[in-house]
């Protein structure tokens, strides 16, 4: 086991998230058969639920098959397979869960301890997935898509936690079960809004475009390399034009820089850590944003180089 242990934490980046996919593969089949088997004793919709993980399972069975045969299929059609099978997953948990609005089925009941183990798993689960998408960034669609694979089963697992809690701390003969099925129905659409994205991130990623050449167009040509700022965030990781003079051209690859957040008074990186988890999702949520935006720096980058008399040739 202390072997295995030492193999895993000598992986780097890329091999750990494909070693972690392959075990969550194998994970999602045997509780999409696990539910598909208990669906006969507890009705049709566990078949819905049980669906909702072979579509997270093929999502990321795309991303690993991508990753070890690369020229089997095209890129384009794995990554519009894996966000057609994410956006199937969303409509699925949302129609599994809108369930608890429109009938009156039974949920289950969960005393404190189990509610708050649930509860820290799925808070350490959603930490995991958050961290894992910034740390795939810049290193290729599918470790990306892999990761936010699992920010989606992370959502899913945050309404099993609001669920767990209100079942023993809202309130004794309390029914709760329109507040779950709308919180459900809601990670069910922003699950959809994810699939969407996977569909057009390679459209405004600069993962493809990180690699500039300019070519002079009048005047003299510069006598020194070039370091262009293109993004001024004090808050998330910011980008830069590192260009190198080859005659009358410049090429260069569009570089992240080190996170601002280091660069703060120590105290209120403190302050930071201790409210990490109240912190966290809005964090994302504007770290997404962020990368949405990511399309502007190519025409940023154009620009400044513009003024500098120079056109992009590729």
């Amino acid at each position: 086991m202390k072997e295995w242990i030492k193999k895993y934490r000598a992986l780097d980046f890329k091999e750990r998230t494909i070693s972690n996919a392959k075990i969550s593969i194998i994970f999602n089949v045997l509780l999409a058969i696990g539910k598909i088997v208990l669906c006969f004793f507890s009705g049709f919709f566990l078949l819905v639920s049980s669906i909702v993980n072979i579509l997270i399972m093929l999502s990321k069975l795309e991303c690993y098959l991508g990753v070890k045969y690369p020229d089997k299929r095209s890129f384009k059609f794995r990554n519009n397979l894996i966000s057609l099978f994410i956006i199937s997953a969303g409509i699925q948990y949302g129609i599994y869960m809108s369930r608890l609005i429109f009938t009156d089925v039974t949920t289950i009941d969960y005393d404190m301890f189990i509610g708050l183990i649930i509860a820290s798993i799925s808070f350490i689960e959603l930490a995991v997935a958050i961290k894992g998408c910034f740390n795939a960034t810049g290193k290729g669609h599918y470790y990306r898509n892999i990761k936010l694979t699992s920010l989606c089963s992370a959502f899913t697992a945050i309404v099993l936690t609001e669920m767990a809690i209100l079942s023993f701390a809202g309130g004794e003969g309390v029914d709760y079960r329109i507040l779950n099925g709308c919180m459900g129905a809601g990670v069910g659409l922003l699950i959809v809004i994810i699939g969407i994205y996977v569909f057009f991130a390679p459209k405004i990623s600069i993962v493809d475009k990180e690699y500039n050449v300019y070519q002079l167009i009048s005047g003299e040509p510069i006598n020194e390399d070039v370091n262009i700022k293109l993004t001024n965030s004090k808050f998330y990781v910011n980008y830069y034009y590192d260009g190198k003079v080859v005659e009358d051209k410049i090429e260069g690859h569009i570089i992240k820089g080190k996170n601002p957040i280091f660069s703060w008074n120590i105290y209120i990186i403190i302050l930071v850590m201790i409210l990490s988890e109240i912190l966290i999702f809005p964090y994302a949520v504007g770290a997404f944003i962020y990368y949405l935006k990511s399309s502007k720096i190519i025409k940023e980058l154009d620009k400044q180089m513009k003024l500098l008399n120079y056109e992009k040739m590729m």
